[in-house]
């Protein structure tokens, strides 16, 4: 129990070691970064959503894992973005567009693709270990569980999606 603590701790600290800087470059520099994402290989429309969500899911997120109330929905996010941008890497890498600019800030910027998507591979790997890790001291401890109205406490926590969308309401 006390190596899942420590594990689930240092597995938090490296994820906010990359949204905070993440979503603050995106922030800080933000003309950059919109014209980066109306770069990419889709529709203009799905950029400007992407625009406005992208610096906001990923403080979320941060929040979400500083919290250890929301530290499950936290890892559960960081799954699901780190899904989404090796995914997109990935297809990038499989030939998917001639040329695809890069929209990434900070230190990510200077990785070529194939190093961008093994840095993805090792944060969405963490961040589902995270989840599991969590999940297993949520069941194991009464502390920090809240109740869910028509679930039972071993089932509060079946899966990802019932985690975010009992964050969203």
């Amino acid at each position: 129990m006390k190596t899942k603590r420590y594990i689930v701790t240092l597995i938090s600290i490296a994820l906010l070691l990359l949204w905070i800087p993440a979503s603050l470059d995106k922030l800080v520099y933000f003309q950059a970064f919109k014209t980066g994402i109306l770069r990419q290989p889709f529709s203009d429309a799905l950029g400007q959503i992407l625009i406005y969500t992208l610096p906001l899911l990923e403080i979320i997120a941060a929040i979400c894992i500083v919290s250890g109330r929301f530290r499950l929905v936290g890892f559960g996010l960081s799954s699901l973005l780190m899904a989404a941008f090796t995914g997109y890497i990935g297809i990038a890498l499989l030939g998917a567009w001639e040329k695809l600019p890069c929209g990434c800030g900070s230190v990510i910027s200077g990785m070529n693709w194939t190093q961008h998507f093994w840095f993805n591979l090792f944060f969405l790997a963490s961040s589902i270990w995270g989840y599991y890790l969590q999940r297993g001291l949520h069941r194991n401890s009464d502390s920090g569980l809240v109740a869910v109205e028509g679930l039972s406490a071993k089932r509060q926590h079946t899966n990802i999606f019932t985690n975010i969308l009992n964050f969203i309401r």
